[in-house]
């Protein structure tokens, strides 16, 4: 009932009178404040963002390998943090740089021979086993052929 509901409500939002918004520009584009991020973005509220945060803050505490319930958590809270670090990257001159160069990471643009000789602990070498983990073995061979199965 409630979708069929929904669907009728929906034909009655854009009145002749009103322009609709263009739903093929960015959210950030936009003048109006109104809009989608991308084509199949669902705008929420600041309500249901709280709610959406409570719930996955839950389930990911009762459950830490509910992966996806650990990312909405992040999605819903982690905009102020993403802030800080996008303007304590933009006062560093290599951060500045990496933000306005935009680079792709893949295993095609990795030195997985350089990130093998880092330290136990640092970031590379932890990237290095996060690949070795999550990615196909042969693929990472295929980068780089003097590396060894550990």
């Amino acid at each position: 009932m409630a979708t069929v509901l929904h669907a009728v409500l929906r034909q009655f939002r854009w009145l002749p009178g009103r322009p609709r918004p263009a739903t093929e520009m960015p959210f950030r584009a936009r003048s109006d404040g109104v809009g989608l991020l991308y084509p199949h973005h669902i705008p929420t509220s600041p309500l249901q963002k709280a709610l959406l945060a409570a719930g996955s803050a839950a389930m990911a505490l009762y459950n830490p390998y509910r992966h996806d319930m650990v990312a909405v958590l992040g999605e819903t809270t982690g905009h102020r943090t993403l802030k800080v670090l996008r303007d304590q990257m933009r006062r560093d001159p290599e951060g500045a740089q990496i933000l306005q160069e935009r680079p792709r990471i893949s295993t095609s643009t990795l030195d997985l021979g350089k990130l093998q000789s880092l330290p136990e602990g640092s970031l590379g070498r932890e990237y290095l086993r996060f690949l070795d983990v999550n990615v196909s073995f042969q693929l990472l061979c295929t980068q780089s052929p003097d590396r060894t199965e550990e």
